[in-house]
C-alpha cells in the first residue's frame, strides 16, 4: 500500500491509495463523514481492476490531514474492539 498526495490546500485534500481496492477508502470516508469538522468526504475508484482509489476531503476549518489521522485512529480502535469480540466467539 502506498499513498500519493494529489492536492492539498488549506481546507481540502485529495490523495490516492495505491495497491488497495475500495475497502479502506469506504471505511475512511464513512468515518470522516461522521466527524463534526468535516464538510464532505468521498472516494472514487476509476475502475474495479485498477487498485488506485482517490479520496477527496474538505473540512470546515483546520488541516484536512489531521482529520484523516483522527479518523484512522478511531477506525483502529473500532477494529480492535471488533477483533476482541470475534476472538470471544471462538471460545
Amino acid at each position: 500500500m502506498e499513498i500519493n498526495l494529489l492536492r492539498k490546500e488549506k481546507t481540502e485534500m485529495e490523495f490516492e491509495i495505491i495497491g488497495e481496492d475500495s475497502t479502506i477508502p469506504e471505511l475512511l470516508v464513512h468515518k470522516l463523514n461522521e466527524m463534526t469538522g468535516v464538510e464532505t468526504a468521498a472516494y472514487k475508484a476509476e475502475h474495479p481492476l485498477v487498485p488506485k482509489p482517490k479520496v477527496y476531503l474538505k473540512v470546515k476549518k483546520g488541516d484536512p490531514a489531521k482529520a484523516v489521522e483522527k479518523a484512522t485512529e478511531e477506525l483502529a480502535k473500532e477494529l480492535a474492539e471488533f477483533r476482541g469480540l470475534v476472538s470471544k466467539m471462538k471460545a
